[in-house]
């Protein structure tokens, strides 16, 4: 059986480099597809590759970002990894990238693995896990999981088979902090939240019942959505944490304080910071060294608050998925800038995309600009806009097009808003510069 493991290394290798110089690939999970066609025990002999820490991050938003996060200070700490940080966080995306990574002769002290919260039970059934650290739940493709309670109970599924885990979660999310292993969670909060003068700070609270006994929860702090500090009358309450911070928001950056530690994130909005602080809190864990320092020069994953530059233009651009994630994105955006709109509704984004009218689009009817609407379901963010009050906006139904409109149009910076597979496209428009 292990020939065949090591069959499958050499052919997802062969297989990779042909994708490349044909282009007929990005190559992101059919190579994981191929390689446990060749050998299903695949992730059973990967582990034997990984001798310090295996560690999964899940959850609903921030997976890509606290995963590159940890990546960046491991690397810097000079220590081995393996990690799938192109973000293909299924079964196959996962497999495919452990096998370019790991070839015979070679061990790594870490891994770092991305994980769709429905797939961590494949990835646990076969391949053993040392961390793993949730970000958070939110409602987020319906048509997956309903609920985000539906998405606790697979997680928590997951975790039954590896009951040894040791969890890492936000102890300001109350329904990802009700998991539970044999060991006691780590937790991490933020004490204070507070934001710099201009700084946009919006109301995007929601309510949501004990994820322990159904009744309503009570909050002395709301930070956003139904992150803060909660109790309900059955004592469930947000736990104290080992790591608890302080966290100042500005709108270039954030600045976190943990004790007589202050460490510089290079990331915008309250949601970044706490991908932050589960990265550093995970970091502090395997003892990394020199987080302050190396958190600096952190670059942010496509799509991720990243910066592009268009045709000249300072481009800034955001993954939208769900109601939650996108109004702390919308607290980011610069509302002089031009804004173009990418809303596609594949298997990959979630086919359900009623979660747009649970969202604070109101905030872009103080934009001066034409805000350019592309996509799929251009025409369905174009209904949604008017309903928010959105005077201007043109819908260009192919996202080339648009994207080379708002690029030769624009009078300022441009702003993008995206869902996962229009992000995947835009990606490979040639104008569409790195900022490095």
């Amino acid at each position: 059986m292990q020939f065949k493991f090591y069959l499958s290394l050499i052919v997802a290798k062969m297989l990779y480099y042909f994708l490349r110089i044909t282009k007929l690939s990005s190559g992101t999970a059919i190579i994981g597809l191929i390689a446990l066609k060749i050998c299903p025990d695949f992730l059973r002999y990967a582990d034997q590759y990984i001798i310090d820490s295996k560690i999964n991050i899940t959850g609903t938003n921030g997976k890509t970002t606290t995963s590159g996060i940890l990546s960046h200070l491991i690397n810097n700490d000079k220590k081995s990894l393996i990690t799938n940080s192109i973000g293909a966080n299924m079964l196959n995306g996962i497999v495919n990238a452990l096998a370019l990574q790991i070839n015979f002769n070679k061990k790594f002290q870490y891994s770092v693995i991305e994980t769709d919260e429905a797939f961590l039970s494949k990835i646990y059934e076969k391949m053993g896990g040392d961390y793993l650290l949730v970000t958070n739940l939110f409602e987020d493709q319906v048509d997956r999981f309903a609920t985000p309670f539906i998405t606790r109970d697979f997680i928590q599924k997951a975790i039954n088979l590896n009951k040894d885990v040791q969890l890492i979660l936000n102890a300001d999310e109350p329904i990802s902090a009700s998991l539970e292993s044999s060991k006691e969670p780590i937790f991490y909060s933020f004490n204070s939240v507070s934001y710099e003068q201009n700084c946009v700070m919006e109301d995007s609270s929601t309510e949501i019942i004990c994820p322990k006994c159904a009744d309503n929860l009570c909050y002395n702090k709301k930070y956003y959505s139904h992150v803060g500090h909660f109790e309900c009358k059955c004592g469930y309450k947000t736990s104290r944490a080992k790591y608890c911070a302080d966290v100042v928001l500005y709108n270039t950056h954030s600045v976190i304080k943990i004790n007589d530690e202050i460490f510089d994130i290079p990331l915008t909005g309250l949601y970044n910071a706490y991908n932050a602080l589960g990265a550093i809190a995970l970091a502090k864990e395997l003892k990394i060294e020199n987080i302050q320092d190396n958190i600096k020069s952190f670059k942010v994953a496509f799509g991720r608050n990243e910066k592009r530059n268009l045709l000249g233009h300072d481009t800034i651009i955001q993954l939208i998925k769900n109601p939650a994630g996108t109004n702390e994105v919308l607290k980011t955006v610069d509302l002089d800038s031009n804004i173009l709109i990418a809303m596609n509704n594949n298997t990959a984004d979630g086919t359900d995309i009623s979660w747009i009218n649970k969202v604070n689009f109101e905030t872009l009817a103080k934009s001066e600009n034409e805000i350019v609407l592309t996509g799929l379901c251009a025409k369905e963010i174009a209904d949604r806009l008017q309903v928010a009050g959105v005077k201007k906006f043109k819908i260009i139904s192919e996202i080339n097009d648009a994207v080379e409109y708002i690029g030769k149009n624009a009078d300022n910076n441009i702003t993008i808003l995206s869902t996962y597979t229009a992000l995947l496209k835009i990606d490979k428009i040639k104008e569409m510069k790195k900022c490095y």
